[in-house]
This record gives C-alpha cells, structure tokens and sequence, in this order.
C-alpha cells in the first residue's frame, strides 16, 4: 500500500496571526496615546506639587539645591499639557505617593541656627534679650515716702521710709531677693557657665556698669550683692553669732554662736549647703578660728579657762587646759599667727600668753601695763600689736620676746580694737574714733606720741572689731552697742563707702570676716545670721 502523508497547512495560521499582531498593534498605539496623555497630566501634577514643597522647605530651611534642568523641565513641560483634561484621578494617586519618598529636598543650611526667629524680633548677635511682658509706668512715680505718708499706725515712727524716695516698686524688689532670693525664672538671660563674680553682680540696677574688673579699688561707691546667709540652710548656731570665718585654703565658711555650736558650710552665695555641725557641750562660744594651714577649728569661751580644738581630719574634738601656773579664767579672746605657728591669748591683769599652736604647749606671756583688750599678729608673724585700758598700743618681737616700741594712741582712753595690714595700722576706741597709722612711720619708734595719718569719725559708739580685706584696700568696722553700725573705708583715700551697708539692716554686728581672695564679706549678729556680701573686687 501506498503510504498516507499528512501534513498541516499552516501557511493561512500565518496569515491570520500576522493580521491579529497588526490588529493589536493598531489598539496598542490606541492605548498608548490614550495612557499617554494620562501620564502626561499625572506628572503636571507631581510637578506642581514638588513645585509647592520646595517652596515650603526654603521657607522653613533656607535655600534647597535642586538642578535647575528639572525646574526647565517642568515649566515646559507645565505649558504644553495645560490643556489636557482630569482622568482617572484614583490612579494616579498612588504613583504620586510613590513618587512622594523619593523627593527629599537637601537643605543647603547643616542645621538649624540658634534663634530661628531672631531676626523678626530684633535681636542682634544671636542673643536674646527678655522683656517685661506688661510695665505699668505709674510705678516709677511711686515712691517709699508715698506710700508711707498712707499708713493710718505708727504715724511718724517709720524712720527713713518717711522721707526715703527710693521707688517703691524696686524697694519691694530689693527686700524681697534680700529674704528669698532672686528666683530661676526671673534669671534667664544669665549664662550657665558665666563667671561666678559677674553672675552675683548682675542686677537690672545701674549697679554694675562695667563688666571688667578694676586693677585698684575705686573710692566713692562699693559694686556689692547681699546674698544669703552663710548658715542660710540652718539658723542654729544660737541668737548671738560670735564668730564667722572663711576657710585659708578652699570655698568653706564656719559660723560659731553662743549656744556652743560651730557649723561648716560650703560657701556658694546661692544655697550654702551645711557640711558639719560640731557642738561643745555647756561651752558658749566666744571666739571660733580656723588654723593656719585649714586642720583645726579652735574655740574658747569667756566662761571657762580651757579651749577645744577640733581636728577636722579625723573628726575628733580635743580639749586643751590651762595648765600653766598663771591666773588665767577664760580663753574669750585669741588670735592665730599667719605662719600657724603661734595662738596669742589674752589674759587677766594685762598678760598675754604665747602658746604653741603645733603642741598647744604654753611658751611664754608678755605683759602690759594696763588690761588688754585687743591684739593682732602681723602679716608676716613676726611681731604681735596689742592695746588696752591704758589707750596705749603696744609691738612685741616674737623672736626675741621683748616690746620693740610702746606709744600713745592720739585721743583714745581706753583701745578696744586693733588690725594691721601691710602698709597701715589701725586702732579703735571705746568713744568709736579709729585712728589710722603708717606702719613704716611706726616702725622708726620716733616719738611716743605720733599723730595718726587718718581719724575716722563715722562710728559714734566703742568700736568692737577692726578688719583688713587681705590687699589692705578696705578696712571693716563695727560696734555692737548700736544696730547697723558698720563701715567699710577705702585705702589709700581713707574714706568710708557711703553706699554699705545700704537700707538692710545688719543689727548689731558681733564679728567681721573678709574671705582669702576677698570676694566674700561677712557679718554676724545678735539675730542669729552670719550675713554674706560678695565684693567686686
């Protein structure tokens, strides 16, 4: 048989298959114009709202960097499908939020500045200033007298407030920081780490009109801040402050009272916290120092003829007799030598009794004619000046025992107090005149009876307690018979800072203490507050 072949035609399968491609070829380039248009009008829209963003950025950033051939691209591209009509809007919405990650605008600017909105409030060189929300301008017309002729009690009894024209509303100010303090909010402006000195100094007074500090005191007016307490965070050193101190070598004040009770504080001028309370038991305190080298708190009491030393290195309160044959019955006054080798004590009958302050052991006595009633070591520890009953001043060589020169205050009775700097000596009497010497004039042991340089004439009651700052160029004094009554003189003019104390009112000053470097000044008095000051100087 004949074989069978069979084949498949698939010549017209071709034909019809070429003619389908064709036919879609035809819908393709249908469809393409149609999507086309769609994607045309889709990127308009991309474009004007990436147009609307980085306008948006520079306003909030600054100037973005975008190429500048998109920004053509987009306007010519912007002009010819003007006229293309909204389709489909649903899908193009997703493609834009696709497209939305990828635009980030890259701000030309690191970071942002520090006050982006300085420059709309007028505030030049990136610091701003704070302002006063609401002033009342009749406030400034208002004065202390003003408000004290209103009082209906005491008509007549309220001393300088009658006549003081102060502005009240910076007189309430002034009181009110004086007791609270100035508080965190009304302190903005101030930087953290600015100096200590300025910080305290700072005020919205016409207190401090330079910020640099001057080589040399300036007479006239003294740049001081009341500040808190030293023992601001107790009050229980007793109602009489008997002494106040300040540490040789670091930022540490003590406060000793009549109760028997000296503290230790870190002196901040903000909170000063306590440290260290150490009591003595039945032990008033009368006179309360620091040795020498910062070791040792001594204390002695008019009540009692020994003394305690406290050694603050290992915590431990020892208690020193008077075990020499002399008739000794109190150890109310003494002073320490600036080399810490030496305690000068004041006796009974016009002695003064040397001790060792290394042993406590007793070295010598010296002996005045009259009763001694004040004493003081030379800066450089090598004579002691003392005064007395006899109103004469007295200077004893420690090396060689013996009284180098002996003269007569100029018109003082009875001497109460004595302090002495490098270049002048000072001396107070019981009628509150305070003499001035040269202390080189002194020295020549011309005459018996010199004249003194200066008499200063501001205290009118017996001057308690004479204290050089450690340059020489303030003198502090103080009575304790009136309230108030404490001056500070200028050296070398000699005249006294007729804006200290101001109104605050000091009470009545028992002791006075200038701190090392003399930043700090205190006063301590029968109300039971060692007051703060801090000095410009």
């Amino acid at each position: 048989m004949d074989s069978l072949g069979f084949f498949i035609d698939i010549g017209g399968q071709e034909e019809d298959t070429n003619v389908e491609n064709d036919q879609e070829e035809v819908i393709q380039m249908v469809e393409d114009e149609v999507m086309g248009a769609k994607d045309a009008q889709t990127e308009a829209k991309q474009r004007n709202r990436a147009r609307t963003e980085r306008s948006l950025s520079t306003f909030l950033f600054g100037k973005t960097v975008v190429d500048t051939d998109d920004v053509q691209d987009d306007d010519s591209d912007t002009e010819e499908d003007e006229g293309i009509e909204n389709e489909s809007v649903d899908e193009s919405e997703d493609e834009e939020n696709e497209k939305e990650k990828d635009i980030q605008p890259i701000s030309a600017q690191p970071s942002m500045p520090d006050d982006v909105f300085g420059s709309a409030l007028g505030v030049s060189g990136g610091k701003r200033k704070r302002k006063a929300a609401w002033v009342d301008k009749e406030d400034s017309e208002v004065l202390v007298k003003d408000v004290t002729a209103t009082f209906t009690k005491a008509v007549g009894k309220h001393g300088e407030k009658e006549t003081s024209i102060e502005q009240y509303g910076r007189s309430l100010s002034r009181k009110f920081k004086s007791v609270v303090g100035e508080p965190t909010w009304a302190s903005l402006d101030k930087k953290e780490d600015e100096d200590s000195d300025e910080e305290f100094l700072r005020e919205t007074t016409d207190l401090v009109e330079k910020k640099g500090r001057l080589e040399n005191l300036q007479k006239g007016t003294l740049q001081f801040r009341k500040l808190k307490d030293v023992n601001y965070s107790t009050h229980k050193e007793g109602a009489v402050i008997r002494s106040t101190e300040f540490h040789p070598t670091s930022t540490v004040g003590m406060v000793a009272g009549n109760n028997g009770t000296a503290s230790l504080f870190q002196i901040d001028g903000k909170e000063n916290p306590k440290i260290q309370t150490v009591n003595f038991e039945n032990f008033p305190i009368k006179t309360a120092k620091f040795s020498a080298n910062g070791n040792e708190i001594i204390v002695g009491s008019q009540h009692h003829p020994h003394f305690f030393v406290y050694d603050m290195m290992i915590g431990k309160t020892i208690k020193v007799p008077w075990r020499n044959k002399t008739t000794e019955h109190n150890t109310q006054k003494f002073e320490v030598s600036g080399d810490g080798k030496l305690i000068a004590f004041i006796g009974r009958f016009g002695f003064i009794h040397i001790i060792s302050a290394r042993t406590k052991e007793f070295l010598r006595s010296f002996k005045m004619n009259d009763s001694c009633q004040a004493l003081k070591f030379s800066p450089d520890s090598s004579s002691l000046y003392s005064t007395g009953e006899g109103g004469e001043v007295y200077i004893w060589d420690l090396r060689s025992s013996a009284c180098l020169h002996k003269f007569a205050d100029s018109g003082c009775l009875s001497g109460t107090a004595v302090a002495i700097s490098s270049h002048h000596l000072a001396t107070g009497s019981s009628s509150g005149v305070v003499n001035v010497y040269n202390v080189n004039n002194i020295a020549k042991a011309a005459t018996a009876y010199p004249q003194p340089d200066k008499v200063i004439l501001n205290l009118t009651t017996q001057i308690e307690d004479l204290v050089f700052n450690p340059t020489g160029e303030i003198l502090a004094m103080s009575s304790m018979e009136k309230e108030g009554a404490v001056k500070l003189v200028h050296f070398p003019s000699t005249t006294v800072f007729a804006n200290f104390p101001g109104s605050f009112n000091l009470a009545r000053a028992n002791s006075l203490s200038f701190s090392p470097g003399g930043g700090y000044f205190s006063v301590g008095n029968n109300k039971g507050a060692a007051n703060l000051y801090r000095v410009n100087h």
